[in-house]
């Protein structure tokens, strides 16, 4: 009488093929429950030997599981996408719990921690895209769908450098008092530092500034005028500590 044998069944959750990402089936809304567990403990078993001596215990290791369910990680990933696409820049952890309502079962180092393999799997996830491997399962798929759209023109998480400071230089240059309307505290420093040069070369480099390049010093010099403003507040009430202290002990 022979048996017969059950065919194996893969356990690959990705197949191989020339279709791009462009043709990936949509996959369904998940839903947000942040109730699973997220600790996997691995099996063991126990057995007596024969001589009564004690139990020998014998682990069986599992295969590796996420430790988060697969809405979880569509959840947190659409939090950040539509974050990034509304600020420009990723949420903070604190704020991923917030909105996540899931400060009571998650620390923020944990949300960072998941958002960062999250990342690093996105970018193996692009590199297999690239060798025509798609993933099979709708969860994967949404979840790479939800990475691209945070780290789309990114290598392993880093932004593309800026552009330099003369890709965006003028051909025509401005004059002094139309950049000093646009941007006073910057044409203010410009001023004084050309003034120590005493040869006017700076201030007329200044007139074929870039806006982009303009604006973002300018932003850096309020900064730095109101962190000095405030740090000479705090000097002046410090003197003044200093001189009442002082005067208790004068006869």
């Amino acid at each position: 009488m022979t048996q017969e044998r059950p065919s194996p069944a893969s356990s690959d959750d990705t197949t191989t093929t020339n279709i791009s990402d462009e043709h990936l089936s949509p996959p369904p809304s998940p839903s947000t429950s942040f109730d699973s567990a997220y600790e996997s403990s691995d099996a063991s078993t126990s057995s007596v030997d024969s001589d009564g001596s004690e139990p020998v215990v014998s682990k069986k290791p599992r295969p590796p599981v996420r430790s988060w369910p697969a809405s979880d990680e569509i959840a947190l990933l659409e939090v950040v996408a539509d974050h990034r696409e509304k600020h420009g820049r990723l949420p903070s952890p604190k704020d991923l719990a917030a909105a996540l309502r899931a400060e009571d079962r998650l620390s923020a180092d944990q949300i960072f921690n998941r958002l960062r393999a999250l990342r690093s799997r996105y970018d193996t996830a692009a590199l297999r895209l690239s060798r025509g491997t798609i993933p099979v399962k709708d969860s994967d798929v949404t979840i790479y769908r939800l990475s691209k759209r945070i780290w789309a023109g990114t290598r392993t998480g880093k932004r593309k450098s800026k552009p330099r400071a003369a890709d965006d230089a003028r051909k025509d240059p401005r004059e002094f008092g139309d950049l000093d309307e646009l941007y006073p505290c910057l044409s203010a420093e410009v001023e004084a530092i050309d003034a120590g040069c005493g040869s006017g070369v700076l201030k007329r480099a200044f007139g074929r500034i870039g806006d982009d390049t303009a604006a973002r010093l300018e932003a850096k010099v309020k900064i730095q005028r109101v962190a000095e403003a405030r740090s000479s507040s705090a000097l002046d009430r410090l003197r003044t500590n200093v001189a009442r202290e002082l005067l208790r002990f004068v006869e």
